[in-house]
Protein backbone atom coordinates (compact mmCIF):
# COMPACT_ATOMS: atom_id res chain seq x y z
CA UNK A 1 0.00 0.00 0.00
CA UNK A 2 2.79 2.43 0.46
CA UNK A 3 4.56 1.50 -2.89
CA UNK A 4 1.19 2.50 -4.40
CA UNK A 5 0.82 5.98 -1.87
CA UNK A 6 4.13 6.65 -2.87
CA UNK A 7 4.07 5.78 -7.02
CA UNK A 8 1.07 8.21 -7.25
CA UNK A 9 2.41 11.15 -5.11
CA UNK A 10 5.95 10.62 -7.67
CA UNK A 11 3.34 11.12 -10.93
CA UNK A 12 1.50 14.10 -9.56
CA UNK A 13 4.68 15.95 -8.81
CA UNK A 14 5.95 15.12 -12.39
CA UNK A 15 2.26 16.56 -13.67
CA UNK A 16 2.82 19.31 -11.57
CA UNK A 17 6.05 20.15 -12.96
CA UNK A 18 5.33 19.54 -16.37
CA UNK A 19 2.20 22.17 -15.89
CA UNK A 20 4.49 24.29 -14.33
CA UNK A 21 7.35 24.53 -17.15
CA UNK A 22 4.41 25.58 -19.73
CA UNK A 23 3.59 29.07 -18.18
CA UNK A 24 5.15 32.22 -18.76
CA UNK A 25 6.24 35.41 -16.74
CA UNK A 26 2.98 36.85 -16.34
CA UNK A 27 1.09 34.07 -15.70
CA UNK A 28 3.61 33.02 -12.43
CA UNK A 29 2.80 36.29 -11.50
CA UNK A 30 -0.81 35.40 -10.64
CA UNK A 31 -0.45 32.47 -9.07
CA UNK A 32 -1.82 32.38 -5.82
CA UNK A 33 -3.59 35.94 -6.45
CA UNK A 34 -7.77 35.95 -6.97
CA UNK A 35 -8.10 36.99 -10.77
CA UNK A 36 -10.69 40.53 -10.69
CA UNK A 37 -14.16 39.58 -12.20
CA UNK A 38 -13.19 41.83 -15.47
CA UNK A 39 -10.09 39.75 -16.25
CA UNK A 40 -12.42 36.24 -16.17
CA UNK A 41 -13.39 34.50 -19.40
CA UNK A 42 -16.83 36.24 -20.67
CA UNK A 43 -19.26 33.30 -21.88
CA UNK A 44 -19.86 33.98 -25.91
CA UNK A 45 -23.45 34.45 -25.86
CA UNK A 46 -26.69 35.05 -28.44
CA UNK A 47 -28.28 38.03 -28.02
CA UNK A 48 -31.30 37.13 -26.49
CA UNK A 49 -34.85 38.25 -27.07
CA UNK A 50 -37.68 39.54 -24.52
CA UNK A 51 -37.96 37.30 -21.38
CA UNK A 52 -41.86 37.71 -19.99
CA UNK A 53 -40.81 37.79 -16.00
CA UNK A 54 -44.25 37.23 -14.45
CA UNK A 55 -44.33 39.05 -11.01
CA UNK A 56 -44.39 37.29 -7.58
CA UNK A 57 -47.59 38.89 -6.64
CA UNK A 58 -49.21 37.09 -9.50
CA UNK A 59 -47.51 34.05 -9.29
CA UNK A 60 -48.71 33.42 -5.47
CA UNK A 61 -52.50 34.06 -6.25
CA UNK A 62 -54.92 33.23 -3.72
CA UNK A 63 -57.68 32.91 -5.76
CA UNK A 64 -57.47 29.91 -7.44
CA UNK A 65 -57.17 29.02 -11.30
CA UNK A 66 -59.83 30.33 -13.22
CA UNK A 67 -62.03 27.46 -13.94
CA UNK A 68 -63.41 26.06 -17.41
CA UNK A 69 -67.08 26.94 -18.01
CA UNK A 70 -69.50 23.90 -17.90
CA UNK A 71 -73.14 23.80 -19.36
CA UNK A 72 -74.21 25.34 -16.16
CA UNK A 73 -72.22 28.22 -16.17
CA UNK A 74 -71.42 29.00 -20.24
CA UNK A 75 -71.21 32.71 -21.36
CA UNK A 76 -73.96 34.43 -21.68
CA UNK A 77 -75.95 34.65 -25.11
CA UNK A 78 -74.96 38.07 -26.72
CA UNK A 79 -77.72 39.78 -28.50
CA UNK A 80 -77.71 39.24 -32.36
CA UNK A 81 -75.39 36.87 -32.54
CA UNK A 82 -75.27 35.30 -36.18
CA UNK A 83 -76.33 31.67 -37.08
CA UNK A 84 -73.94 28.92 -38.21
CA UNK A 85 -75.17 25.28 -39.68
CA UNK A 86 -74.49 22.93 -36.85
CA UNK A 87 -71.64 21.29 -36.34
CA UNK A 88 -68.95 19.92 -34.29
CA UNK A 89 -65.20 21.64 -34.19
CA UNK A 90 -63.44 17.30 -34.34
CA UNK A 91 -59.98 16.93 -33.07
CA UNK A 92 -57.98 19.12 -32.60
CA UNK A 93 -54.09 18.68 -33.46
CA UNK A 94 -51.13 18.25 -30.61
CA UNK A 95 -51.05 22.55 -31.02
CA UNK A 96 -54.58 23.12 -29.89
CA UNK A 97 -56.67 26.34 -29.53
CA UNK A 98 -54.75 27.80 -26.69
CA UNK A 99 -54.95 31.75 -25.15
CA UNK A 100 -51.66 33.52 -25.66
CA UNK A 101 -51.57 34.47 -21.85
CA UNK A 102 -48.32 33.02 -19.09
CA UNK A 103 -48.97 29.64 -17.94
CA UNK A 104 -51.72 30.18 -14.61
CA UNK A 105 -53.58 31.87 -16.99
CA UNK A 106 -52.84 36.07 -15.38
CA UNK A 107 -51.76 38.80 -16.74
CA UNK A 108 -51.22 42.81 -16.56
CA UNK A 109 -52.15 45.55 -18.61
CA UNK A 110 -51.92 49.14 -18.70
CA UNK A 111 -54.12 49.99 -21.56
CA UNK A 112 -57.99 51.19 -21.01
CA UNK A 113 -58.71 48.93 -23.83
CA UNK A 114 -56.33 45.96 -24.36
CA UNK A 115 -56.09 43.09 -26.80
CA UNK A 116 -56.30 39.79 -26.35
CA UNK A 117 -54.56 37.09 -28.19
CA UNK A 118 -55.11 33.64 -29.11
CA UNK A 119 -54.29 30.47 -31.49
CA UNK A 120 -56.86 28.75 -33.18
CA UNK A 121 -54.86 25.67 -34.76
CA UNK A 122 -57.54 24.61 -37.66
CA UNK A 123 -60.83 25.85 -39.27
CA UNK A 124 -63.32 23.79 -37.50
CA UNK A 125 -65.14 26.22 -36.18
CA UNK A 126 -67.30 28.97 -37.84
CA UNK A 127 -68.21 31.06 -34.94
CA UNK A 128 -66.09 32.49 -31.30
CA UNK A 129 -67.01 34.50 -28.47
CA UNK A 130 -65.71 36.88 -26.18
CA UNK A 131 -66.66 38.46 -23.02
CA UNK A 132 -64.79 40.64 -20.24
CA UNK A 133 -66.42 40.32 -16.75
CA UNK A 134 -65.86 42.55 -13.79
CA UNK A 135 -65.19 41.47 -10.48
CA UNK A 136 -68.81 41.74 -9.21
CA UNK A 137 -69.34 38.87 -12.49
CA UNK A 138 -71.13 41.53 -14.52
CA UNK A 139 -70.64 42.09 -18.53
CA UNK A 140 -69.14 44.52 -19.53
CA UNK A 141 -67.91 43.32 -23.02
CA UNK A 142 -69.08 40.76 -25.55
CA UNK A 143 -68.46 39.91 -28.79
CA UNK A 144 -69.48 37.31 -31.33
CA UNK A 145 -66.90 36.65 -33.78
CA UNK A 146 -66.98 34.82 -37.49
CA UNK A 147 -63.55 32.44 -37.50
CA UNK A 148 -64.40 30.90 -40.27
CA UNK A 149 -61.34 29.96 -42.38
CA UNK A 150 -59.02 31.20 -39.86
CA UNK A 151 -55.85 29.44 -38.30
CA UNK A 152 -53.30 31.40 -37.07
CA UNK A 153 -52.58 33.91 -34.01
CA UNK A 154 -55.65 36.48 -34.16
CA UNK A 155 -56.17 39.39 -32.02
CA UNK A 156 -59.05 40.47 -30.09
CA UNK A 157 -59.31 44.25 -29.15
CA UNK A 158 -61.53 45.90 -27.09
CA UNK A 159 -63.11 48.69 -28.67
CA UNK A 160 -62.89 52.38 -27.31
CA UNK A 161 -66.09 53.48 -27.38
CA UNK A 162 -68.89 55.37 -25.12
CA UNK A 163 -70.26 52.20 -24.64
CA UNK A 164 -67.65 50.07 -22.97
CA UNK A 165 -66.03 51.45 -20.07
CA UNK A 166 -62.37 51.49 -20.04
CA UNK A 167 -60.70 49.07 -17.56
CA UNK A 168 -59.94 50.87 -14.22
CA UNK A 169 -56.59 50.56 -12.46
CA UNK A 170 -56.06 48.23 -10.22
CA UNK A 171 -59.59 45.97 -10.90
CA UNK A 172 -59.19 42.59 -11.94
CA UNK A 173 -61.22 41.62 -15.17
CA UNK A 174 -62.41 37.69 -16.37
CA UNK A 175 -61.82 37.18 -19.95
CA UNK A 176 -63.59 34.20 -21.81
CA UNK A 177 -62.98 33.24 -25.21
CA UNK A 178 -65.10 30.42 -26.61
CA UNK A 179 -65.07 27.83 -30.04
CA UNK A 180 -68.66 27.21 -30.24
CA UNK A 181 -68.40 24.25 -31.91
CA UNK A 182 -72.11 23.78 -32.26
CA UNK A 183 -74.11 26.96 -31.72
CA UNK A 184 -77.60 24.70 -30.48
CA UNK A 185 -75.36 23.17 -27.70
CA UNK A 186 -73.00 24.96 -25.86
CA UNK A 187 -71.72 22.50 -23.81
CA UNK A 188 -69.09 21.19 -26.70
CA UNK A 189 -67.85 24.83 -26.75
CA UNK A 190 -63.58 24.67 -26.53
CA UNK A 191 -62.84 27.12 -23.80
CA UNK A 192 -60.13 29.35 -22.31
CA UNK A 193 -60.44 31.95 -19.57
CA UNK A 194 -58.00 33.91 -17.48
CA UNK A 195 -57.99 37.17 -15.30
CA UNK A 196 -56.67 40.44 -16.44
CA UNK A 197 -56.01 43.42 -14.34
CA UNK A 198 -55.20 47.01 -14.68
CA UNK A 199 -52.46 48.30 -13.38
CA UNK A 200 -50.00 51.71 -13.50
CA UNK A 201 -46.80 52.23 -14.75
CA UNK A 202 -44.28 53.93 -12.35
CA UNK A 203 -42.79 57.45 -13.28
CA UNK A 204 -39.40 55.05 -13.59
CA UNK A 205 -41.00 52.92 -16.55
CA UNK A 206 -42.56 55.50 -18.44
CA UNK A 207 -39.24 57.44 -18.95
CA UNK A 208 -37.47 54.17 -19.74
CA UNK A 209 -40.84 53.63 -22.56
CA UNK A 210 -40.33 57.37 -23.84
CA UNK A 211 -36.99 57.22 -24.89
CA UNK A 212 -37.24 53.35 -26.40
CA UNK A 213 -37.93 52.25 -29.87
CA UNK A 214 -40.61 49.98 -30.58
CA UNK A 215 -37.80 46.88 -30.40
CA UNK A 216 -36.92 48.10 -26.51
CA UNK A 217 -40.72 48.74 -25.57
CA UNK A 218 -41.29 45.19 -25.45
CA UNK A 219 -38.58 44.19 -23.22
CA UNK A 220 -39.69 46.77 -20.94
CA UNK A 221 -42.86 45.39 -20.96
CA UNK A 222 -41.64 41.66 -20.33
CA UNK A 223 -39.33 42.45 -18.17
CA UNK A 224 -41.37 44.43 -15.81
CA UNK A 225 -44.53 41.71 -16.26
CA UNK A 226 -46.80 43.93 -18.36
CA UNK A 227 -48.13 41.00 -20.33
CA UNK A 228 -50.46 42.48 -22.71
CA UNK A 229 -48.70 45.19 -23.68
CA UNK A 230 -45.13 43.46 -24.59
CA UNK A 231 -47.22 40.62 -26.56
CA UNK A 232 -48.95 43.25 -28.31
CA UNK A 233 -46.32 45.51 -29.04
CA UNK A 234 -44.73 42.67 -30.54
CA UNK A 235 -47.29 41.55 -32.77
CA UNK A 236 -47.85 45.00 -34.13
CA UNK A 237 -43.57 45.28 -34.58
CA UNK A 238 -43.58 41.67 -36.42
CA UNK A 239 -47.21 42.85 -38.76
CA UNK A 240 -45.34 45.93 -39.44
CA UNK A 241 -41.84 44.07 -40.23
CA UNK A 242 -42.82 40.89 -41.60
CA UNK A 243 -39.51 39.81 -43.03
CA UNK A 244 -37.38 40.79 -39.93
CA UNK A 245 -36.24 38.01 -38.91
CA UNK A 246 -34.93 39.65 -35.54
CA UNK A 247 -38.75 40.44 -34.84
CA UNK A 248 -39.64 36.48 -35.25
CA UNK A 249 -36.44 35.44 -33.02
CA UNK A 250 -38.10 38.02 -30.29
CA UNK A 251 -41.64 36.60 -31.06
CA UNK A 252 -40.42 33.07 -30.21
CA UNK A 253 -38.44 34.52 -27.35
CA UNK A 254 -41.49 35.94 -25.88
CA UNK A 255 -43.43 32.46 -26.51
CA UNK A 256 -41.24 30.60 -24.99
CA UNK A 257 -40.78 32.01 -21.45
CA UNK A 258 -44.65 31.16 -21.06
CA UNK A 259 -44.13 27.66 -22.44
CA UNK A 260 -45.97 28.46 -25.85
CA UNK A 261 -42.62 27.91 -27.56
CA UNK A 262 -44.67 25.13 -29.63
CA UNK A 263 -46.83 27.55 -31.37
CA UNK A 264 -44.23 30.21 -31.94
CA UNK A 265 -44.07 29.95 -35.68
CA UNK A 266 -47.67 30.23 -36.77
CA UNK A 267 -48.80 33.20 -38.54
CA UNK A 268 -50.19 36.18 -36.87
CA UNK A 269 -53.89 36.33 -39.22
CA UNK A 270 -56.05 39.39 -39.35
CA UNK A 271 -60.13 38.86 -38.56
CA UNK A 272 -62.49 40.16 -41.04
CA UNK A 273 -64.24 43.53 -39.37
CA UNK A 274 -66.97 42.04 -37.10
CA UNK A 275 -71.15 43.21 -36.97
Amino acid sequence: MKKITKFLLTVTSVGSIVWIATLNASQFAVMGQEIPPQQSPKPTTVSAGPRFIQPQEDRNITDGPPTLLTPSNEPPTLPGRPRFVRGKCGNFPQASFTALVPENKRGRTVSDYPTFFFYLPQPNAQLAEFTLEDENGNLIYGQALTIKNLSGVIGVSIPANTNVPPLEVGKKYTWVFSLVCDPEDRSSDRVERGIVRRVELSADILRKLENADPRRKTFIYAENGIWQEALSNLAATRRANPNNPVFQTDWESLLDSVTLGAIAKEPIVEMEAQP
